[in-house]
């Protein structure tokens, strides 16, 4: 007598959606559901932006986005309002490899003051975004406190009472810190009275590293911002000695650094992002999860429901049911 014996491979496949949910949008991994079908995203997601942008990743690496195309990464779909960085050289045109004033040059519009020498020893673009290296060098022999900086934006237009950002992008080289206080990433209020903010510099910078300040303006007369990528205070006595990678340079107004808006030569805008959930027929709750681990509930949605921008925080996820 025979046996027949059946044999069965592989496992039986499942929707990835929740049973109950009658729409998903999964972000991270690209994929929708729409009346318990999947569908593509432009089905479940009406999309619109008329500019491109830029959108981190974790790895943190930034990648470019173009018009009309959502910043999708593996932290969820970035949405922000418009923003525009009033750097007007955040690409670093014009820098050149060598000592400044011996061969090597600035960013076009960018200044440097009071370091004995300011060498840039290399240009590029590193995870998405443009830097310069500079090796910085001075010996503070005066009685009192020095300054040296370096300026990347001068006179930039404001008034009194406006939200600002200032941020940059940092990471070390080589060479050790002195025991430096005060500024590193600086911005001066120009008017009647100066007031300044500032943001200290971190204690590592071996890895790449956004420093942001964010403040009111809040000096009687104010008329305009010059904004300073480095400020060392230096002590009687203290020796700088560091090589530095800039990149990415922006003041905008507004409550948080956004994405990078790269700037070569102007003020440039990133537009607002404005994205819509194509809901089926039917009420729904809608349950969204951020990138930040936070949740939002919203009840009685039927039909277009528009997505509030999430800021820097990535939403990875939307649930209908």
């Amino acid at each position: 007598m025979m046996l027949g014996l059946t044999l069965m491979t592989g496992r039986p496949s499942y929707p990835w959606w929740p049973a109950d949910a009658g729409y998903v949008a999964d972000f991270v991994n690209d994929r929708y559901m729409r009346g318990g079908v999947a569908v593509d995203r432009a089905t479940a997601l009406a999309f619109t932006r008329s500019t491109p942008k830029l959108a981190q990743d974790s790895s943190g690496a930034w990648h470019s986005f173009a018009i009309d195309v959502p910043a999708l990464t593996d932290h969820g779909l970035l949405l922000e309002p418009a923003g525009t960085n009033r750097v007007p050289n955040a690409a670093m045109a014009g820098a050149a490899v060598g000592v400044i004033g011996a061969g090597g040059t600035l960013p076009t519009g960018w200044t440097i003051a009071d370091f004995a020498t300011a060498e840039i020893t290399a240009t590029g673009t590193e995870a998405g975004l443009p830097f310069i290296e500079l090796r910085l060098q001075h010996e503070n022999s005066t009685g009192g406190n020095q300054y040296p900086r370096l300026v990347c934006a001068a006179a930039i237009a404001a008034g009194i009472g406006e939200q600002w950002t200032a941020s940059c992008f940092y990471k070390k080289i080589a060479g050790t810190w002195p025991a430096i206080t005060g500024a590193f990433l600086n911005v001066e209020e120009i008017g009647t009275t100066i007031a300044y903010a500032t943001a200290d510099r971190p204690e590592h910078l071996e890895a790449r590293a956004r420093v942001a300040a964010t403040w009111w303006t809040s000096s009687p007369g104010t008329i305009g911002l010059d904004m300073r990528a480095l400020m060392f205070n230096l002590s009687p006595g203290e020796l700088l000695d560091v090589t530095l990678r800039i990149y990415a340079p922006q003041l905008a107004k507004e409550a948080v650094a956004s994405s990078p808006i790269i700037t070569s030569g102007a003020a440039a805008t990133r537009a607002a992002d404005a994205a819509s959930l194509s809901l089926p027929g039917g009420t729904y709750s809608l349950a969204l999860a951020f990138d930040d681990a936070s949740t939002q509930n919203v009840e009685g949605q039927s039909g277009s429901y528009d997505l509030e921008d999430s800021s820097a925080s990535g939403m990875r996820l939307v649930i209908a049911s």
